[in-house]
């Protein structure tokens, strides 16, 4: 198959999703297909990493890299490429944390999946355009983690690995090759400060648009406010029944959603808000501190809108408003 830039790649992602491209099936059908695919892989490639079958899980990564390859998921091509190779060398023990990022993100592009079904190529093209940055900031953030830990071939192997993406990563191979790590670790820093400032001036002004943020912890709903009281009105609630108040006084743009909160759980709270007519197609990010396959499966059967694991970042904050509130 003839290989497409990154713009016109990503729109076939999203729109093409798991299918050949010359292939008649509906994107409904594929849909499931694709969930139910990436959830049986997941899952076995969870439960082979804690038996310690190490056969096990390089045939599960190798299927799972297929299938991402097939819908051009870069940042998730490099995850599974590292697993892949740490299984590969049996230095799977020091990876346990990139595997659980790296499952959280496998069940997460279900989601997009989902979101496919309704979205044109205009549209993808200026996802992509938020989303690049973002990519390669958390790829420089991934490496930078690896050399925390030691792992500096797998950090190598990941540079390489998104090299197509930017020529940061070609840089960062070189220095990882000549031992210079603070360097590395620094440029990360830097490329993620960068990108805080190309946000914030993207998004500079303070929006009509309102954020209402529903987490049973006060710490949560300081850092949602803190990091986007200049650009949107931001409103916080610590519990589900209080927010469904709010919403009764004000119109929401945007929610975030803790899960797992006293009385009424996010994925209740979720379901009552599709109730109300005006909120069926508003956005609803879940914010959570949990990133099970279990709870991610389930948001996206639900049909969230995205999942982001606690702690979050600012820019991650800030990201994700813009994009489904379409101020890319």
């Amino acid at each position: 198959m003839e290989r497409k830039n990154d713009s016109t790649a990503y729109c076939y992602r999203v729109r093409g999703l798991y299918v050949p491209y010359e292939t008649p099936v509906t994107i409904e059908k594929d849909i499931d297909r694709y969930i139910n695919r990436i959830e049986q892989y997941t899952g076995n490639l969870l439960d082979s990493f804690n038996n310690r079958d190490t056969v096990g899980f390089i045939s599960a990564i190798e299927t799972i890299l297929e299938m991402l390859q097939a819908v051009y998921a870069k940042q998730c091509i490099s995850y599974a490429a590292a697993l892949l190779d740490a299984a590969k060398n049996r230095t799977l023990d020091h990876l346990e944390r990139l595997l659980q990022q790296a499952v959280a993100d496998f069940l997460l592009l279900s989601i997009e999946m989902q979101k496919a079904q309704h979205i044109n190529v205009a549209k993808a093209v200026k996802y992509r355009n938020v989303e690049k940055n973002e990519d390669i900031a958390k790829g420089l953030a991934s490496v930078s983690r690896m050399i925390d830990i030691r792992d500096y071939r797998g950090a190598e192997n990941l540079s390489s690995e998104m090299k197509e993406l930017s020529e940061t990563f070609t840089k960062a191979e070189e220095m990882l090759r000549s031992r210079q790590y603070d360097r590395v670790k620094d440029m990360a820093e830097t490329v993620e400060k960068e990108h805080i400032k190309i946000i914030e001036q993207k998004s500079s002004g303070k929006s009509a648009r309102t954020i209402l943020a529903v987490d049973d912890r006060p710490e949560i709903l300081t850092t949602v406010n803190a990091a986007l009281k200049n650009h949107y009105k931001v409103l916080g609630a610590p519990s589900g029944k209080i927010a469904l108040q709010i919403m009764g006084k004000h119109q929401i743009d945007l929610f975030y959603l803790d899960i797992e909160m006293p009385e009424m759980d996010g994925f209740e709270l979720y379901e009552n808000i599709r109730k109300i007519p005006k909120y069926k197609n508003t956005p609803i990010i879940f914010l959570t501190s949990n990133a099970s396959r279990e709870y991610i499966t389930r948001g996206i059967k639900l049909g969230v809108s995205d999942y982001i694991v606690k702690p979050s970042n600012h820019v991650n904050l800030i990201v994700k408003a813009r994009k489904y509130m379409d101020e890319a």
